[in-house]
């Protein structure tokens, strides 16, 4: 049993010394690691080529739709209302009649003046009857310069009587005329103020009317108002339906608070939505020769606008001053070259001398 022990321990010992010394020996000569060097694999990308263009560019703005016109009318003379000849929402042609006063005092005014004008007239031409008969009698000696003088004085009182009481009829004529409230323009009756039996004053409000055509009003910088003609088409998107409208006015001076102008354009009868905001396309100055990219080439960050300019199979980050965007196309003011082939998609993910394959250009696709 004895014998079996030591048989035991003697293994274990022999076991121990060759697990040393195998130890030993990795230590003093350790296994060469082969280093696995894998060739870098090229990122494929689409390039374009920056080349120059002409270009229309479009400047889109927002805005609304307001009549034409809108004016509220007033009475210029006082009455009781006597005929409501319209509701709000009715359309009323130019020179309609809106609203009437009673006017019985207007006629009489005007019959009163028409009949002291009739005596006037007559009073006048009496008058230059008698002149006559002075002169004729004065070149034969027979009347004095004294009463022909007198003649001709009280015949410049009658004109003068004649022009006032003319002015008087023309003014009753006016009065009894301004009874009657009518349409300055053809529109729609927005408001209506005054009731049958109401009194109108003199200037307060009764009606307000509002032109059918409709205005497109928007607020521009000073270079888009500055590229805009008088007559010139401009498109106006309203809601669903694209409207080929005419500028008819442009403020030359812009607002000292914003700096910008206002422009209206005049939208086709068919439009009649009032209120309705809409999007229109403004011409901008041309741009000659410019060179352009893709937007989507353009790498903006806090330090600028960047390309990535193909060099051979590697890339280089190029920073550019870029300029207006035209619909799909930047303009690129400085920094790059014509004929250069630059990344025109996916540009977040690249970096400066990355390798790159080009699986596609864009111009062949």
């Amino acid at each position: 049993m004895a014998h079996v022990s030591r048989l035991s321990r003697f293994r274990q010992a022999l076991i121990l010394l060759l697990l040393l010394a195998v130890a030993a020996l990795l230590l003093l000569f350790p296994p060469r690691q082969e280093v696995e060097r894998r060739a870098p694999v090229p990122t494929p990308v689409v390039t374009d080529r920056v080349e120059r263009a002409d270009l229309a560019p479009l400047e889109e703005v927002s805005g609304y739709l307001q009549p034409v016109r809108r004016a509220w009318l007033t009475f210029e003379v006082a009455g009781r209302v006597v005929q409501r000849r319209v509701e709000p929402g009715q359309s009323v042609a130019a020179g309609a009649v809106l609203l009437a006063l009673e006017d019985g005092d207007y006629r009489d005014v005007l019959e009163r003046d028409r009949r002291l004008l009739e005596l006037a007239v007559r009073s006048r031409k009496l008058q230059e009857q008698e002149v006559e008969r002075l002169r004729r009698l004065g070149e034969r000696s027979l009347a004095s310069k004294t009463r022909l003088g007198d003649a001709e004085a009280l015949l410049v009182q009658r004109l003068s009587e004649e022009a006032r009481l003319r002015a008087a009829v023309d003014r009753a004529e006016r009065d009894l005329a301004r009874s009657r409230l009518r349409a300055p323009f053809a529109g729609r009756v927005n408001q209506v103020m005054l009731e049958l039996g109401d009194y109108a004053r003199k200037g307060d409000r009764a009606v307000q009317l509002v032109a059918s055509r409709l205005d497109f009003v928007a607020r521009v910088r000073g270079d888009v108002a500055r590229s805009l003609a008088i007559g010139a088409p401009v498109q106006v998107q309203v809601g669903e339906r694209l409207r080929t409208a005419d500028v008819v006015a442009v403020q030359p001076d812009p607002d000292p608070a914003t700096f910008t102008h206002e422009v209206r354009l005049r939208l086709p009868p068919e439009e009649t939505r009032d209120g309705m905001t809409a999007r229109a396309r403004l011409p901008l100055p041309p741009l000659k020769a410019v060179l352009v990219v893709p937007d989507t080439a353009v790498l903006l960050d806090e330090d600028g606008a960047w390309l990535f300019r193909l060099a051979g199979d590697r890339l280089q980050r190029v920073q550019v001053q870029p300029g207006p965007r035209v619909g799909r196309l930047r303009v690129i003011l400085e920094g790059i070259d014509e004929g250069d082939r630059v990344v025109v998609r996916d540009v977040a993910a690249l970096a400066d001398g990355q390798l790159v394959t080009v699986s596609a250009a864009a111009d062949s696709e």
